[in-house]
């Protein structure tokens, strides 16, 4: 009985950050930061600073990384305690408001990774949580919560297709104005 208890409890536990993980992963990411991430890394203003990132010691990358990432996480976890104790506006906002850093850090980690993956322990750890996040991926209540917010996701995608299609014209006058050299 004992076992059944804590098999149920740990179920609902793996459920709820299961949940979070999809919620953040696929909803945040896919509807908002990853269109951030794209908008930067196509700015043609950008390639300089590229270069020079690219230029910068190994040293000096990981640990301008390392602030960034410890920073984005920390941030992101403080943004949750804030929604579960019920200060749901609070720790969204500060949710939201991490995630043009948090696109930052993912920009300078792809042009960085190379040099990144030199440090041993860096490459293990990334590989372990890739490796991670592959067995939750796979596994069942993944799998079965995943099912169930594929609804959530579509409703979310019809009601956010108007706030989306303003999003998706503001980054492209953005974009036009930046390309001809004036903001219009």
């Amino acid at each position: 009985m004992l076992k059944k208890l804590f098999a149920k409890i740990t179920d609902i536990v793996l459920g709820i950050l299961v949940t979070v993980y999809i919620v953040l992963e696929e909803l945040v990411w896919e509807n908002i930061a990853e269109p951030i991430y794209r908008f930067i890394h196509s700015l043609a203003i950008l390639q300089k600073p590229e270069e020079f990132i690219r230029g910068l010691d190994r040293h000096v990358l990981l640990a301008v990384f390392l602030v960034l990432f410890v920073q984005v996480e920390l941030l992101g976890l403080f943004a949750l305690q804030l929604i579960g104790t019920g200060k749901v506006i609070a720790g969204t906002m500060l949710y939201a408001g991490k995630i043009p850093v948090a696109a930052f850090t993912f920009w300078l980690f792809r042009i960085s990774k190379e040099k990144l993956m030199t440090f041993g322990w860096f490459k293990r750890s990334y590989e372990l949580i890739l490796s991670i996040i592959e067995k939750i991926k796979l596994s069942a209540i993944h799998q079965r919560i995943a099912a169930r917010l594929k609804q959530v996701k579509a409703w979310f995608k019809i009601r956010l297709y108007r706030p989306r299609l303003y999003i998706g014209r503001f980054i492209e006058a953005l974009r036009n104005s930046m390309t001809f050299g004036k903001i219009k």
